[in-house]
C-alpha cells in the first residue's frame, strides 16, 4: 500500500511551506519543498551561463549535470545542496525567484523534476508544498489544500523574511514583483497554478499559520481515520 501523500499548493507569500513544515513534523511524515527544486535549477544554471534566456534553448544539457540534494530536519530547517555546494541562502532572493519562473515554463524541466519529485514517496508519508503538487506531480494525493492571501498580505510577509535574512526590500515594489509572477504562473500553458479539483482552498490572509495549521491538521486527522 501506498503511503499517504498531502499536498500544499499556493502562491507565493501564503505560508504553504511554514504551515505544510508544520503538518510534516506533527505527523512524522517526509517533507518536499519543490519550489526550491526550481530555485536551486534556474540559479545553478544562471552560474554557468550568464546568458539565462539563451541556456533555457538547450536545458536538457544542464540537467545532465546537475544534482539536487535535500538535507530535511523534522522541526528544523531545511538545507538545500546543489552538486554538494550549499544553496539555502543563495536562492532565497527575488532575483532568483523570477528565473525560476522562467524555468517552470519549460515542459523537460518540469517532466526532471517531477520524476525527481515522485521518488521522495515513503512511509509513514509525504508532505509536498509547491504549485501543482495537486494537480500534476501528486494528482492522486489523499489530501490536497490550496492556499491563499490578499497581495498585500503575502508582500508584507515577504518583506519580513527578508528582513530575516539581512535582505533590503520595500513593499510596494515586492507587491508588483508578486502581481507579475502570479500573472506568469497562473497563465503559462505548462502546470499553471490552479487549485485542483478536489482541493480544499483556505485563504490565510486574517490568520496565523498556527490557527492555519489547526484547520489543516483536524481535517488531515479525519481524513487520515479512512485510508
Amino acid at each position: 500500500m501506498r503511503a499517504p501523500i498531502i499536498t500544499v499548493d499556493g502562491p507565493s507569500g501564503v505560508g504553504k511551506g511554514t504551515i505544510a513544515m508544520m503538518i510534516a513534523t506533527k505527523l512524522g511524515f517526509r517533507y518536499l519543498d519543490s519550489g526550491s527544486l526550481y530555485r536551486s535549477l534556474a540559479l545553478k544554471i544562471y552560474k554557468k551561463n550568464k546568458n539565462f534566456e539563451a541556456a533555457l534553448d538547450n536545458l536538457d544539457e544542464y540537467l545532465k549535470d546537475i544534482h539536487i540534494d535535500f538535507q530535511y530536519t523534522p522541526g528544523g530547517k531545511a538545507k538545500i545542496f546543489v552538486n554538494n555546494e550549499d544553496f539555502t541562502q543563495k536562492i532565497r532572493t527575488e532575483e532568483v525567484a523570477v528565473l525560476a519562473s522562467k524555468i517552470a515554463k519549460k515542459k523537460s524541466a518540469r517532466d526532471m523534476l517531477g520524476d525527481y519529485q515522485r521518488n521522495y514517496i515513503s512511509t509513514p508519508g509525504l508532505v509536498a508544498d509547491g504549485r501543482d503538487m495537486g494537480t500534476k506531480v501528486f494528482f492522486d494525493a489523499n489530501i490536497k489544500f490550496f492556499l491563499t492571501a490578499s497581495v498585500e498580505k503575502r508582500a508584507e510577509r515577504r518583506l519580513n523574511q527578508l528582513k530575516d535574512q539581512g535582505i533590503s526590500a520595500n513593499l510596494p515594489n515586492l507587491i508588483q514583483e508578486l502581481l507579475l509572477r502570479d500573472k506568469a504562473d497562473t497563465e503559462r500553458l505548462i502546470s499553471p497554478l490552479i487549485p485542483a479539483k478536489d482541493a480544499i482552498i483556505i485563504d490565510t490572509s486574517d490568520i496565523s499559520a498556527e490557527e492555519a495549521f489547526d484547520i489543516t491538521i483536524n481535517i488531515i486527522k479525519e481524513n487520515l481515520k479512512n485510508l
